[in-house]
C-alpha cells in the first residue's frame, strides 16, 4: 500500500513537472485564464472555504488537501499569489451582507442551465 501511495505521489510530481516543461522550464506556469471580476481574491476563497470544509480533496499520499495546499493550487492555475490568505479567510467569515455571493452566483447559473434543459425534473 504504502508502495504504491509512493508511485502515486512520484506520478502527480511529474504531471506537474511536464506542464512546467511544456512552458520553457519556467518556474512559474504560463497562465492563459484571467478573472472578469477584480474580487477574485475573495471568490478564491469562497472556493477554498467550501472545498476545505467538505473535506473532499486529498493528495496522493491520502492527506486531506488544506487552505494551504489549495492556495498554491490556485496559484498554479490562475498565476495569482494569495500570501495572505490567512487574513483573507478573517475577511470572508466576517462579511455581513452575503456570505457566499459567488458561490450562490454559480449555484443560480447551474440550476437556471438545469432548468433550460429540463431534465433534471422529469426524473
Amino acid at each position: 500500500m504504502a508502495l504504491k501511495l509512493v508511485e502515486e505521489e512520484g506520478r502527480w510530481s511529474r504531471e506537474r513537472e511536464e506542464c512546467r516543461k511544456a512552458d520553457g522550464d519556467r518556474k512559474e506556469p504560463r497562465v492563459i485564464v484571467r478573472w472578469k471580476s477584480k474580487k477574485y481574491k475573495m471568490m478564491i476563497m469562497e472556493l477554498i472555504e467550501g472545498l476545505v470544509l467538505v473535506d473532499e480533496l486529498y493528495s496522493p499520499t491520502g492527506d486531506a488537501l488544506g487552505e494551504k495546499e489549495l492556495v498554491g493550487m490556485m496559484k498554479e492555475v490562475f498565476g495569482e499569489d494569495i500570501s495572505n490568505y490567512q487574513q483573507l479567510r478573517e475577511q470572508f467569515f466576517d462579511r455581513k451582507r452575503e456570505l457566499t455571493p459567488f458561490l450562490k452566483r454559480m449555484i443560480a447559473a447551474i440550476l437556471k442551465e438545469a432548468d433550460d434543459r429540463g431534465a433534471w425534473r422529469r426524473r
